[in-house]
């Protein structure tokens, strides 16, 4: 009897206890399956936002990585111009080299061609009277022991000889030989031929006779300008033609590379050189500074050189040894210089002045030839051509 209570009471047991773990499981089931269903819900109306974040993240690595590429073929192209620059230039230098050593080498080979010739010649006549004194000594040699007569006729033919000879034949001047020396200044030499010769070739310019002043007088050429005495007409509206400043352009508009031409001023005692920008003004009295688009050397009274810089006056320059009766005109486009040169003298460029700024866009050759001031300053301003030739 208590045996079978008890048994029942365990079954019991067991059967409340069934029933409240199976509660407990399902209500763990009941609240992750709310749970899953309120996420999955969230993330459905999420799910465009992010997608969006993903693309715009995309085209933002898009964008990163397209830059960098830029930047490494802009890095290529610059080494590749670089390096195009330095084999340029170094071949320009090794063919004025090449052709400089050519030069120096045909010269040694005629110094001593000419004189090899002269020492040959020299050389010659020295062995010839060296023969001669050598006969002379055997026939002394020879008559020695004879007879007194014929001694004495023998003696007194061979010291006559001998003092004519002695007279015929002076001691050889030392050659001198003229060949450059190689020292400092040489080499300074050979430097400021190589930078003339690195320069570029001489452009072509003529000038534009519709931009030029009506007092001034061009050449049928266009490549001499001088300022007229007579009393010029009034301008014409062409915005293109100077009505105030004496002054004139080229032709060629220059906008990119590198340039180099000459002007031949003479003893004329005021001009002045340059280039203007294609946008500025050419009416009325200018103003001749960067600023308004004109980047000039010139010359004021016959000695003073000045660079129209930036300020109220001109800047003046150191005195040069002598006046520059040529200019030269360098500008580099790419290296931000406009450079002016006394090219006097062709093979040795001097630094006048140095504008180093980059250009804001294209440019023309400008040139002042000023007023004729009644016939002091009527010397023309001429063009040298590409193979130096002058108007």
């Amino acid at each position: 009897m208590l045996t079978g209570l008890w048994r029942n009471k365990r079954q019991v047991q067991g059967w409340e206890e069934a029933g409240s773990g199976g509660m407990k499981r399902s209500s763990v089931l009941w609240w992750r399956r709310c749970h899953c269903l309120r996420t999955t819900s969230e993330v459905g109306t999420q799910l465009p936002q992010q997608k969006l974040q993903l693309q715009e993240a995309c085209m933002r690595k898009e964008k990163s990585v397209a830059l960098l590429e830029d930047q490494l073929m802009e890095v290529e192209e610059t080494v590749r111009q670089f390096r195009g620059a330095v084999g340029e230039q170094l071949g320009k230098m090794r063919v004025f080299l090449a052709a400089l050593e050519g030069s120096l080498d045909r010269e040694a080979e005629r110094v001593q061609n000419e004189a090899a010739v002269a020492l040959r010649r020299e050389l010659g006549s020295l062995n010839s009277y060296l023969e001669q004194l050598r006969q002379m000594e055997k026939v002394l040699e020879e008559v020695a022991d004879k007879p007194q007569t014929e001694f004495l006729m023998k003696y007194c033919l061979v010291t006559s000889r001998l003092q004519k000879i002695l007279a015929e034949s002076p001691l050889p001047a030392r050659l001198d030989i003229q060949l450059p020396v190689i020292s400092d200044d040489f080499k300074f030499q050979v430097w400021r031929k190589m930078f003339r010769a690195l320069m570029p070739v001489r452009k072509d310019l003529t000038f534009d006779p519709s931009t030029a002043h009506p007092s001034l007088v061009l050449s049928p050429s266009c490549r001499r300008v001088e300022c007229s005495d007579k009393k010029a007409p009034p301008a014409g509206e062409d915005p293109r033609q100077f009505d105030k400043a004496v002054a004139v352009v080229a032709h060629q508009l220059l906008s990119d590379g590198e340039h180099y031409w000459e002007v031949e001023v003479g003893d004329k005692p005021r001009w002045a050189l340059g280039v203007i920008a294609a946008q500025a003004s050419r009416r009325g009295r200018l103003h001749p500074v960067p600023s308004q688009g004109l980047w000039l050397v010139g010359l004021r009274d016959g000695k003073i050189l000045e660079a129209h810089v930036e300020a109220k006056e001109p800047r003046a320059l150191r005195t040069q040894e002598r006046r520059p009766v040529r200019i030269g005109v360098y500008l580099s486009f790419g290296d931000g210089v406009l450079s002016f040169y006394d090219a006097s003298d062709e093979d040795a460029l001097e630094l006048v002045f140095a504008f180093r700024e980059r250009l804001p866009g294209p440019v023309y050759p400008f040139f002042d030839v000023c007023w004729h001031d009644k016939g002091k300053n009527a010397q023309p301003l001429l063009l040298v051509g590409p193979e130096g030739e002058e108007a």
